[in-house]
């Protein structure tokens, strides 16, 4: 099941948020999911109903404050100045998912997609994260900055000509920091192969050097590697 939420922010301010539970009164591991470039859409949605359907309490913030142009400017370029405003909305969502009884506090991952990848990943490094799952999400230059990082799984596709960098980049990081991780390359798929958008613009980038389409066998190998790995360091109970 799926609830509209708020997510409470310091000083009184609050963000939409989608939550969703497996059934019982747990405890249950949980998992912050953040949106891509798209927003929070219909998409997001399905991956936190798949988390629940799988033992997980799902937590998706809206980084862009129900699609305001001021702030979905402000988070797109934040993810360029190391996510100074971002990251505090997506420490509340976790604060506020592990304060609920449902959850195990100590057993929160997180994972994002496209930008909300990027975002995943200077989350996890300055937060305390169980897990992490960034898909084909933006890395930082310098390694220190995940020096906190959680075990990693980062899942890239092979014909996205704009992110292979990136996936370059992390894996040279997280050998250099000694994270446990593991990058996998998918082949013949680009950018966005786990998300599926009816947005025109986004129908377009498949043209463009990072090849994005949704890609539904590609999706159901990556979520089936994600969630082995979620298993391996916060196993959720049988729903």
């Amino acid at each position: 099941m799926i609830d509209e939420i708020r997510v409470s922010l310091p000083g009184g301010d609050d963000r939409p948020g989608v939550l969703a539970r497996p059934p019982g009164e747990g405890p249950f591991p949980g998992v912050i999911v953040i949106h891509d470039l798209v927003g929070l859409m219909p998409d997001t949605r399905r991956h936190c109903q798949r988390f629940a359907e799988a033992g997980y309490v799902a937590l998706a913030p809206d980084l862009y404050d129900g699609k305001r142009v001021g702030c979905t400017v402000r988070t797109m370029l934040d993810v360029f100045r190391q996510g100074r405003h971002t990251l505090p909305v997506i420490a509340s969502a976790r604060a506020q998912l592990a304060a609920m009884p449902q959850v195990d506090a100590d057993r929160v991952g997180i994972t994002g997609f496209c930008m909300g990848g990027g975002f995943a990943l200077l989350a996890a490094a300055d937060d305390h994260y169980a897990v992490a799952a960034p898909f084909y999400g933006a890395v930082p230059r310098r390694a220190e900055r995940l020096s906190g990082l959680c075990p990693t799984l980062a899942q890239y596709g092979e014909r996205d000509r704009s992110f292979r960098p990136h996936a370059e980049r992390l894996s040279e990081h997280l050998e250099t920091l000694g994270i446990e991780h593991e990058l996998l390359m998918h082949s013949g798929v680009g950018h966005s192969f786990m998300n599926d958008h009816d947005w025109p613009l986004f129908k377009l980038s498949k043209y463009s050097r990072m090849r994005a389409q949704y890609d539904a066998p590609t999706e159901a190998v990556a979520w089936d590697k994600l969630l082995a790995f979620f298993a391996e360091h916060m196993p959720a109970p049988a729903v």
